[in-house]
Order: C-alpha cells, then sequence, then structure tokens
C-alpha cells in the first residue's frame, strides 16, 4: 500500500522528498481519515470529512490544498484542535 501511496503522490505532482514526507504523515492519520485516504488511493474520489465548521472540501477550494494536505491538515484539527484552530483562522486574515 505504501509503494501505491507514493506512486500516486508522485503523479499528482509532488517531488520524491516531499512525497516520501508525506507518505510518513498519512501512514499516521487518525482513524476517521483512514476511510477518506483508502478511497482516494483505491478509486480517486475524494472523500469529504468536517470537524469545528472546517473540511477536507473546504481546504482544498478555499486554500488552494492538494488532497494529502487537506487530509493532513484534517488529522491535525483531529490530534491539536485549539493549536490547529488558531492557526487555521490566522490564515484567514
Amino acid at each position: 500500500m505504501r509503494n501505491k501511496i507514493y506512486e500516486i503522490l508522485i503523479e499528482n505532482g509532488y517531488s520524491e522528498k516531499s512525497a516520501n514526507l508525506v507518505l510518513n504523515e498519512l501512514a499516521q492519520l487518525s482513524a476517521p481519515l483512514n476511510d477518506c485516504l483508502v478511497e482516494w488511493i483505491e478509486t480517486g474520489n475524494c472523500k469529504d470529512y468536517a470537524v469545528d465548521g472546517f473540511s477536507i472540501f473546504d481546504f482544498q477550494k478555499n486554500r488552494k490544498m492538494k488532497y494529502p494536505a487537506a487530509l493532513l491538515t484534517m488529522d491535525w484539527l483531529i490530534k491539536e484542535p485549539e493549536k490547529a484552530k488558531e492557526s487555521l483562522k490566522k490564515g484567514l486574515r
């Protein structure tokens, strides 16, 4: 599975170095986001997930994030909600 994720990241414009970093972070996603990752890897479809008024699709649309980056940002919101919300709100100014 790791090789497949790596290949898909490369196909989506990540450099080898970035793909390796993102791959390691994706391997540690929170449980609810694993389904989103598996769906994306297996079918290419992006699933949305929302926490505290933030969503994966919002990150993609309004913050121009690629799907893996949006997943990792959502994971950060789950793991460190106060810190993540504060940082994300600063980015909206």
